[in-house]
């Protein structure tokens, strides 16, 4: 059908040669005899010639209107698969005896023709085996796969006609076909058809030149794929080269998924088997599967304007030609009703996308999670009064199932930023690759731990690597206890680090510390609260001893975030380490949520002053929310421990987690984000004490690199925590657009870890919702 305009009906006759006059030309060129059967086609004429010596073959003669370059597009196209999947079921090529891909012949009227013969396929033509399939859904997803080997097959092949190649059935021009819309007799198909087009061009067309493009073969439907008539669920073959075309690659999809059976078919159900298979050796980007439903109409408008061009003035049955007007048109109202948004939903969860951005009905599908979480997870705790639904992470954003956009200025897993595209090329390429038991030597995980350690202060040249912060801390823990032979231990009242049976111990903010744990009292300069360090120590260990314990470590989250960031006195984390070390404890330096820049250098214990560390923990960031904890200590603490305990985490480190640990140190760098935190930070934090001048509710703003706290008060002189009220500005900011939460002692202070990311746009976005929920207040 190359060439055909919806005006040229009459030049879609194939031609008539005489048998006898083919039979002769074939036997001159290709010295071919034997058994000729008709083959019907709607624009050349073919033959299946079964030779005399038991091969067969199929003879092309083509349409007057055929261009030599159209021919040698389709013949390069199967040379070019013949190299590529020399497996792959498709026609080959049967030179002449002079080596010639094709000949011509003349016709009586002059017209010149081209001839050609190709192997012939076994195989029985997949719509004529439909109902005699047990398994539809097998062959549909079957028919998805096949073509998308078909495509990567072509995927590198280019012919000089290849963009020149067009046509009625080419779906990046189906709104050329628009003047066929007055001959559709159903007004109502007429007004879908009308609204597709309308939307092609304003909508679908422009997001397609966002997708990816090669030679498509554009008509491997079940009218040209062929099913092995024993199992009819196996495709064996495709036939038909002459809509091959420079395209998007979404073509041959949707293509394939035009396989309805009858006006009774659920058209969604059906693009999403094929889909599914065709994502399976094909895997689709998130901008193609965003448009397969959008395309499938396309080419459901495309069938019935053909059919509708093509039809008989005179013939009065509506939408008669080719069979499939009525038909399509009856699957295009179908998915029109389903809806594009419903449609995406189920095609991304078909293929394992995450869901669309925009959830089509977010209050019903938030009732559902709530009511799915609570039958699997039991009754869990939500950041909000009316828990919110995310679908979508991107730099500083998190956007919601509704499609609203929330600036992220709570959420410290994410350093680099949600969904960094570095990170998230380096999880799936590892991925892709390997990841095994981490006995088992790879490349990524060595090569980490260097980096990480190159980073480390002098004398640390060893880490061992877990899966989070919680089980980083519990090592931590571990190695102090063996290396010191004590039992006790030494945390900030209030502090957490962590959720295992060790750690929640050490994890005051949420269980009441048994007795072999002491707390410090943390200080707060701004109700002028400064601890002697050494004499919150002593009598931290007085505690212990009484209760027949002895102290074997320090843990301290350096930047006190579960105390709402307060501010410390100067050398007040140093005089704490030497007080410990005195005493005979290692002090350990839980960098969960204040390393990795968060505080404007790289450690955030380094940042506060403190420089006698024996073992520093990481994890959330460290890994920008991919499973991920490190401990890194001295090769002595670490060695007298392994070899006594064998710790060993069977996927602690695994390639892929170390493979997100690189990518994150390596934006660092490369963004030199570390500089630009102390830029923003002290701009967030500059703008914060600008807008206390004119609200008396904001008492203390606080904190250094990205970590800020932001405290709210009802009395400025009394300094009286006002939690009621932060508790309300919580929910207010998320109305405006933005995500914080609180913490400290009385709740009342904003926790504002925001990624590294953020930039003087995200400051003033930031400024103006809080200054918009102080003015709801």
């Amino acid at each position: 059908m190359a060439g055909l305009a919806v005006h040229d009906a009459l030049d879609a006759i194939p031609p008539a040669f005489p048998l006898q006059q083919v039979q002769e030309r074939v036997h001159a060129e290709w010295g071919l005899r034997g058994q000729w059967h008709a083959i019907n086609s709607e624009r050349d004429q073919t033959w299946h010639l079964t030779g005399d010596a038991g091969s067969d073959y199929v003879v092309k003669l083509s349409h007057r209107m055929e261009q030599p370059a159209t021919v040698d597009f389709q013949i390069g196209a199967l040379d070019h698969i013949a190299r590529i999947d020399p497996q792959l079921a498709v026609p080959r090529m049967v030179p002449t005896l002079a080596g010639a891909r094709r000949t011509t012949i003349t016709a009586d009227d002059g017209t010149v023709h081209i001839l050609r013969t190709l192997t012939y396929l076994d195989g029985r033509i997949a719509q004529d085996a439909f109902a005699d399939c047990t398994d539809p859904a097998a062959l549909r997803r079957a028919t998805g796969a096949f073509v998308a080997r078909l495509s990567l097959a072509l995927r590198g092949y280019f012919h000089p006609h290849a963009a020149s190649n067009r046509h009625d059935w080419d779906l990046s021009r189906v709104t050329a076909l628009a003047p066929a819309l007055p001959r559709i007799a159903d007004p109502t198909l007429r007004a879908q058809c009308a609204q597709v087009l309308a939307e092609a061009d304003s909508r679908i067309y422009p997001a397609l030149t966002r997708t990816r493009h090669q030679v498509v073969h554009q008509d491997a439907h079940m009218g040209n794929l062929l099913v092995d008539p024993a199992q009819p669920a196996n495709i064996v073959g495709v036939i038909d080269f002459g809509d091959m075309l420079y395209g998007a690659l979404l073509a041959d999809l949707v293509t394939a998924a035009d396989c309805f059976p009858d006006e009774s078919a659920d058209p969604l159900v059906i693009l999403a088997e094929v889909t599914q298979g065709f994502d399976t050796v094909y895997p689709l980007e998130e901008a193609e599967i965003d448009l397969v439903f959008d395309m499938c109409c396309l080419r459901l408008v495309n069938t019935v304007l053909v059919a509708n061009a093509r039809r008989d003035p005179a013939d009065e049955t509506p939408d008669a030609h080719l069979g499939g007007g009525r038909k399509h048109g009856a699957m295009l109202a179908k998915l029109l009703a389903v809806g594009r948004d419903t449609a995406t939903h189920a095609l991304r969860r078909a293929c394992g996308f995450a869901v669309a951005a925009r959830v089509p009905d977010p209050a019903a599908a938030r009732t559902g999670l709530i009511a799915q979480r609570d039958a699997a997870f039991g009754k869990l705790w939500h950041f909000y009064e009316t828990p919110l639904h995310l679908t979508r992470g991107q730099g500083p954003w998190l956007i919601g199932a509704d499609g609203t956009h929330y600036l992220d200025a709570y959420n410290n897993v994410p350093q680099v930023g949600h969904c960094h595209p570095a990170v998230v090329r380096a999880i799936a390429r590892q991925a892709a690759a390997l990841n095994a038991n981490t006995r088992y030597l790879a490349d990524s995980p060595g090569s980490y731990a260097q980096a990480l350690l190159a980073k480390a202060p002098a004398g640390f040249d060893v880490c061992s690597f877990v899966n989070s912060g919680s089980e980083a801390n519990d090592v931590a823990a571990q190695i102090a206890r063996f290396a010191t032979g004590r039992t006790g231990a030494v945390v900030m009242q209030g502090a957490y680090h962590g959720i295992t049976a060790a750690t929640v111990e050490l994890s005051p903010l949420t269980k009441a510390p048994p007795a072999h744990i002491a707390c410090l009292p943390p200080p707060d300069l701004y109700r002028g609260v400064a601890p002697d360090p050494a004499e919150s120590w002593a009598k931290a260990v007085a505690a212990l001893a009484q209760a027949g314990h002895q102290p074997a470590f320090l843990m301290v989250d350096t930047a006190l975030t579960s105390n709402g960031v307060p501010g410390q006195p100067e050398g007040y984390m140093q005089g704490l380490a030497r007080a410990a070390h005195a005493s005979g404890a290692l002090v350990i330096a839980d960098e969960v949520q204040a390393g990795l820049g968060r505080l404007g250098s790289f450690w955030g214990f380094a940042t506060q002053g403190l420089d006698q560390v024996d073992v520093i923990t990481l994890g959330k960031p460290v890994g920008n929310g991919h499973p991920l904890g490190v401990v890194l200590t001295r090769r002595d603490l670490w060695q007298a421990f392994y070899a006594d305990c064998e710790v060993f985490s069977t996927f602690g480190g695994n390639s892929v987690s170390c493979a997100a640990g690189q990518a994150v140190l390596d934006v660092i760098e490369r963004e030199d984000l570390i500089a630009r935190t102390n830029q923003v930070g002290d701009l967030l934090r500059t703008e914060l004490r600008a807008l206390a001048r004119r609200f008396p509710l904001i008492g203390d703003v606080r904190g250094r690199g990205m970590l800020t706290g932001l405290e709210f008060v009802t009395d400025q002189a009394a300094r009286t925590a006002a939690p009621h009220q932060a508790r309300q500005l919580v929910e207010r900011m998320r109305e405006n657009g933005v995500l914080v939460g609180t913490s400290g002692e009385y709740r009342a202070t904003f926790k504002l870890r925001p990624s590294l990311t953020w930039t003087e746009t995200e400051v003033a976005f930031f400024i103006d919702a809080l200054r918009k929920s102080l003015n709801a207040l």
